[in-house]
C-alpha cells in the first residue's frame, strides 16, 4: 500500500471530523443556551469514540489482533455509525439556524429592540400613571362636596395655598418616587450596550451566550423598575410596571434553536458521509501479511 495515500487519508478524515465536530458544537451551544460546559463535553466525547473505534479497526486490521477479527472490526464501525447517527439531532438544530438565518437575524433584533424599549416603556407607564393620579386629584377637588371624605384624606392637608398647587406638589412628589435621579445616564449606558450587542453573525459563538446576557439584564432592569414602581400613594389605584414584550419576543427566538428535534434528511445524509470518510484510512490499511490465508490455510489456525 502506497503510505502516502494512508496518510493524505488520515489527515483528510480529521479535517471532516473537525469541520463536523464544530457544527455539531455549535448545534449543542444553541441548545443549551451559550452555556459552554454540556457541548464541549459531548463534542469532544464524539470525537474521541470515532478517533478511538477508528484506531482500533485500523489496528487490528493491520495487524494479527486476532481477537478483535472482521466482526469486532465491524462492531467498531457500527459504533462509529452510531456516533453520527445520534449527533445528526444537534447538526440538525445548527443547519436550521443557518437556513433560517434572515428570519433568526430578524427574530434577534426584535428581541433588541424589545430590549430598547424597555426604558421607554417604563416612562410612559410613569407618565400615564402621574396622568391618572392628577386627574383622580382633580376631580375629587371639583367634587369636594360630594366628595368630603376623600377631600380631607388626600387633599386637605397637602402642601399648597390652593387646591391646584396641592395637585401639582402631590403629583410631582409622586414623580420623583417613580423616577431615579440617575435614569438618564443609566438609560444611555443601557442602550449603548445594547448596541453592542447587535449585528451579530449566527456563526458567532458568543452568540447564544449573548443573547442569555441581554435575557438576564433585562429581567434585572425590568425588575427594578417593577420594584420603584411598586410604591402607592393614597387615591391611588396602580399596579406596578410590567413589561411582557420582552419575554414574548425572547421566547419566540429560543424557542426556535433551544429545541431539539428529529434530524433533517439533510443532516443524516452529511453524517453519513462524513462516515464514509471516516473508514478512508481502516479502507487503505494493508492487512498484515502474516494473517492472510496460504494454500488454503491461514496462520491463525
Amino acid at each position: 500500500m502506497n503510505r502516502s495515500k494512508f496518510s493524505f487519508a488520515a489527515v483528510f478524515s480529521l479535517m471532516v471530523l473537525l469541520a463536523y465536530s464544530y457544527f455539531l458544537f455549535m448545534g449543542l451551544v444553541y441548545w443549551q443556551g451559550g452555556s459552554l460546559g454540556w457541548p464541549i463535553g459531548l463534542t469532544l466525547g464524539f470525537i474521541a469514540i470515532v478517533v478511538v473505534c477508528l484506531m482500533i479497526m485500523c489496528k487490528s486490521r493491520a495487524t494479527r489482533w486476532k481477537r478483535i477479527g472482521t466482526i469486532g472490526q465491524c462492531i467498531f464501525g457500527f459504533v462509529i455509525l452510531l456516533a453520527f447517527i445520534a449527533s445528526a439531532v444537534p447538526f440538525t438544530n445548527f443547519l436550521d439556524v443557518v437556513a433560517q438565518k434572515s428570519k433568526f437575524n430578524q427574530e434577534i433584533n426584535n428581541v433588541l429592540d424589545a430590549a430598547r424599549g424597555l426604558d421607554q416603556g417604563y416612562v410612559d407607564y410613569t407618565e400615564q400613571r402621574l396622568a391618572n393620579y392628577r386627574q383622580r386629584l382633580t376631580n375629587i377637588s371639583n367634587h369636594r362636596d360630594d366628595q368630603a371624605a376623600e377631600y380631607r384624606q388626600l387633599l386637605a392637608g397637602a402642601p399648597g395655598n390652593t387646591d391646584e398647587r396641592k395637585i401639582e406638589n402631590l403629583v410631582n412628589s409622586l414623580r420623583r418616587k417613580l423616577v431615579a435621579d440617575s435614569v438618564t445616564q443609566i438609560t444611555r449606558e443601557r442602550q449603548q450596550w445594547l448596541e453592542s450587542s447587535a449585528d451579530m453573525s449566527v456563526l458567532n459563538l458568543m452568540l447564544p451566550a449573548n443573547m442569555a446576557k441581554i435575557s438576564e439584564e433585562v429581567t434585572n432592569w425590568t425588575q427594578m423598575y417593577t420594584n420603584i414602581s411598586d410604591i402607592s400613594y393614597n387615591g391611588e389605584h396602580a399596579e406596578p410596571f410590567r413589561y411582557p414584550e420582552f419575554n414574548t419576543e425572547l421566547a419566540q427566538l429560543t424557542r426556535n434553536y433551544t429545541t431539539l428535534h428529529a434530524p433533517s434528511v439533510l443532516a443524516i445524509l452529511v453524517a453519513l458521509l462524513c462516515f464514509a470518510i471516516m473508514l478512508l484510512p481502516y479502507m487503505l490499511t494493508e492487512r498484515d501479511v502474516a494473517g492472510r490465508v496460504s494454500k488454503g490455510t491461514s496462520v491463525y489456525e
